[in-house]
C-alpha cells in the first residue's frame, strides 16, 4: 500500500513538472562548468558564451544559439571575410575586362607579343654591340701591332660594350622568366573566367 502511494505520488510530481513545463513554453539546454549537460528554464550569464539549445515542451530544438567566436576564431573569421572580399573584387575585375574566354586569349597574346619583341630588339642590339667590340678590338690591336699604347678611351668604350651587353643578356632572361609568369597567370584567370561566365 505505502509502495502504491508512492508511486502514484511520483506520477503526480512528474504530471505537475509536465504540466509548469509546458505552461513555460521553453526550455533551455547548456552545459554548465563542469561540462554536465543541463536542461532548464535559463540560460546562466557565465555559460551563454558556451552556447546552447531552445527546446519546446516536447523537448524538441527549436533554435540552437551557437557559442561565442575565441579570439583566435574571430582573427580567422575576419580573415576569410577579407580574403573572400578580395576574391569577389579580382572576379569583379575579370568580368569587367572581359566579356568572353577570347577577349582574354587576345589580351594574353598582346602581352606575349609585347613581351616577344622587346627580346628580339635586346637580341639585336647584342648583335650591334659585338660589332662595336669587334670594331674597338681591330683598332687596339693596330694600335699594339704599331707598337702604341692602347687609347684608354678605347678600354672604357670596351668595357661599356660588355656591360651594356650583359645587361641585355640579362634583361632577355628576366623576359623569358616573364613569359612563363604570364603564361600561368593568364592560365589561372581563364579557368576562372569559365567558371564564372558558365555561373552566368
Amino acid at each position: 500500500m505505502r509502495k502504491l502511494w508512492q508511486i502514484s505520488a511520483l506520477l503526480a510530481l512528474l504530471l505537475t513538472a509536465g504540466l509548469s513545463i509546458a505552461k513555460s513554453g521553453e526550455l533551455y539546454r547548456y552545459i554548465n562548468d563542469q561540462g554536465v549537460t543541463v536542461l532548464d528554464r535559463r540560460v546562466p550569464p557565465e555559460a551563454v558564451a558556451r552556447g546552447y539549445e531552445v527546446l519546446d515542451a516536447q523537448g524538441r530544438v527549436r533554435r540552437t544559439v551557437p557559442a561565442a567566436l575565441t579570439p583566435e576564431e574571430r582573427q580567422a573569421k575576419r580573415r576569410a571575410q577579407a580574403e573572400q572580399a578580395e576574391r569577389d573584387a579580382a572576379d569583379a575585375t575579370l568580368l569587367r575586362l572581359y566579356s568572353s574566354v577570347k577577349d582574354l586569349d587576345r589580351a594574353h597574346a598582346r602581352q606575349i607579343e609585347q613581351i616577344d619583341s622587346l627580346i628580339a630588339s635586346s637580341e639585336t642590339n647584342i648583335l650591334d654591340l659585338q660589332i662595336q667590340r669587334e670594331t674597338l678590338e681591330s683598332r687596339a690591336a693596330a694600335a699594339e701591332r704599331a707598337g702604341r699604347e692602347i687609347d684608354p678611351r678605347i678600354l672604357d668604350q670596351l668595357e661599356e660594350v660588355d656591360n651594356e651587353s650583359l645587361r641585355l643578356q640579362r634583361l632577355i632572361l628576366n623576359k623569358e622568366e616573364e613569359k612563363l609568369d604570364v603564361d600561368a597567370e593568364y592560365a589561372r584567370q581563364r579557368e576562372r573566367l569559365k567558371q564564372l561566365l558558365a555561373d552566368d
